[in-house]
């Protein structure tokens, strides 16, 4: 027997078609006990995964980028020279990526300066590996802008939560005196030019675009017409 609508297969026990629900038997025909050629679909649950049982095995692959490195040194070298910036890095990297989502509603406004300070630390750590002289007159300053910047975008896009536009072009604006700051402590530091050569194309650059965001978010008219045109 086949179904007079779509043409599959049928048993003589079947009511109605298990592909496409017609009926397959006249109402006044006794309709003989069968087993279905096709089985019933079963309910398939939805699996979920532990979060903690989650967290614990990717720390435990973080753990092995920290102990397989440190093994490998000591064995060939004898002390810990190079695994110590590998360790580090993966350190970084677990405090980026993962340490945050131990914790049920994380807060961006803690764990962002909290990142800046696993990079400083990093950093700070490469100044005294290789006895450089570095990382106060340039590494700190810069990393403590960027997450000065960072933190203030975060938090008020967080306990504001509105005026969008304003806060990311004065944000594009501090990026830009950013590079400013960044081209002037490698000058100092590092003894590279007396003189700003390069960081004054991205400042111009970041001056124009918050500029532009901060005109957009004064002119209703402006932003309903740009809403319209790029379909926002």
């Amino acid at each position: 027997m086949y179904c007079i609508k779509c043409g599959v297969a049928l048993a003589e026990s079947e009511e109605k078609c298990p592909l496409c629900g017609t009926r397959v038997y006249h109402p006044d025909l006794e309709i003989p006990h069968g087993d279905p050629l096709f089985p019933d679909n079963p309910v398939r649950t939805k699996q979920t995964v532990s979060r903690w049982g989650g967290l614990f095995i990717v720390t435990a692959v973080f753990i092995l980028g920290i102990v397989l490195p440190l093994i490998c040194n000591i064995s060939v070298s004898g002390a810990v020279t190079w695994s110590g910036i590998v360790i580090g890095a993966v350190l970084v990297a677990y405090t980026f990526m993962v340490l945050p989502f131990w914790f049920k509603r994380p807060n961006p406004v803690v764990f962002v300066p909290i990142d800046f300070a696993a990079a400083a630390l990093f950093l700070l750590y490469m100044n005294l590996r290789f006895g450089g002289d570095w990382f106060l007159t340039f590494a700190l300053p810069t990393v403590g802008c960027s997450a000065a910047i960072c933190t203030a975008v975060v938090a008020l896009c967080k306990y504001v939560g509105k005026g969008y536009l304003y806060i990311f072009g004065g944000a594009v604006i501090l990026s830009g005196g950013a590079m400013l700051l960044t081209e002037t402590l490698l000058n100092s530091t590092f003894g590279l030019n007396d003189r700003l050569v390069w960081s004054i194309y991205p400042f111009a650059a970041c001056l124009l675009i918050g500029i532009l965001l901060i005109v957009i978010a004064i002119s209703p008219a402006l932003r309903k017409t740009l809403q319209k045109k790029f379909f926002v």
